[in-house]
């Protein structure tokens, strides 16, 4: 069962630089020949539309008790607190408080984040820092994702 699912696209204002570097590019080869500037042009839209895909393709979802972010999967059971972060906190944790063994989603165009705690120490990890519009959304999901773990795996003992 899907609890949350956010793709983090990028934001309109790439597209819309994109297509101003394609307009001036083409205008900057119009005096070469008209054909050439126009090829020029749509070449840089076929580039950049693909990376920018890729780039804001990436999805965040907490499904089944599991928190799959792009490369990053974490268990329920091995998440620790959660922690919204705004925009200083955010922009303090991605830089300055960063830690070299951490797991990084970051999308600057995202000012908003999360961070959780990895409680299982064989991980290696101390926290997973996400990037995210819906930060108070994102928190909620993962901390019902480890509530639904923790009591599921508490009877068992």
């Amino acid at each position: 069962m899907v609890i949350y699912d956010e793709r983090l696209s990028v934001p309109l204002r790439w597209w819309l630089a994109a297509l101003v570097a394609a307009a001036a590019l083409t205008a900057a080869l119009l005096p070469l020949s008209p054909v050439v500037a126009v090829a020029a042009g749509t070449v840089l839209l076929m580039a950049l539309a693909p990376a920018f895909g890729r780039y804001g393709g990436v999805r965040i979802r907490v499904c089944d008790g599991v928190l799959v972010a792009g490369p990053i999967v974490l268990r329920g059971e091995h998440a620790g607190a959660v922690e919204v972060l705004d925009e200083a906190a955010a922009f303090a944790w991605r830089t300055r408080l960063a830690s070299p063994r951490a797991r990084l989603l970051i999308r600057t165009y995202l000012p908003c984040a999360v961070r959780v705690e990895v409680a299982e120490p064989s991980l290696l990890c101390p926290y997973v820092y996400l990037s995210t519009r819906r930060p108070a959304a994102l928190a909620a999901a993962l901390a019902e994702a480890r509530d639904h773990c923790t009591a599921q795996a508490g009877p068992a003992r």
